[in-house]
């Protein structure tokens, strides 16, 4: 069942990416993510959470919630995975998944109004998402192989992220410089990452 929801939400964010991605070719700001100078900062964040990604721990899920009317979910299947949810402020929502193998999911939110989704289907995948301001909705979606994470989404207001990693993305950190977005739409794929002004 869940590999059917994960799946769906893949096929998702995928189609949005497509979408934005038509309308992103006539926008003046499309940046490239440079993938080298990424990847150079990979193993020193992937440190602290090593014994879960190698599959020498069990599976572990922890939520905390501080505030009024937040939402988590956390959904796990599998071998050697990590779960976390910290949220704190009010009317945040925050849904995780992980499928299976030696994955590992975390999430540090605050602020308000805040959506976050976070879906991993297998394999040595990693995330880490941290998100505050208001009114923002953040999509990450891990769809196989040994990928990597690290989103930052804080200090933003009325924006919407969608990332999404396939096996061509290959061992990729995320964009951590994504701080105080105000009212723009930003799209990762694999070995690119489009900014929108909504």
């Amino acid at each position: 069942m869940m590999h059917k929801w994960i799946g769906r939400t893949a096929r998702a964010v995928a189609v949005s990416a497509l979408v934005l991605g038509t309308s992103v070719a006539q926008a003046e700001d499309i940046y490239l993510l440079d993938q080298g100078a990424a990847e150079s900062n990979l193993s020193p964040l992937m440190q602290p959470i090593s014994p879960f990604v190698n599959g020498d721990a069990q599976t572990t899920t922890t939520i905390a919630q501080i505030g009024e009317n937040n939402f988590a979910t956390a959904r796990v299947t599998g071998e050697s995975n990590l779960s976390v949810i910290g949220q704190s402020g009010s009317r945040n929502r925050a849904v995780q998944a992980i499928e299976g193998h030696n994955s590992a999911m975390l999430l540090v939110q605050g602020g308000s109004n805040n959506n976050v989704l976070q879906a991993s289907k297998g394999d040595n995948n990693f995330q880490l998402v941290g998100v505050s301001g208001n009114n923002n909705n953040v999509g990450y979606v891990q769809v196989g192989n040994s990928l990597a994470g690290a989103l930052d989404v804080t200090g933003a207001s009325n924006s919407t992220v969608l990332a999404l990693q396939t096996p061509a993305s290959g061992n990729y950190l995320m964009p951590t410089g994504l701080r105080g977005l105000q009212n723009t739409v930003v799209v990762i794929v694999p070995g690119r990452m489009y900014v929108i002004p909504k």
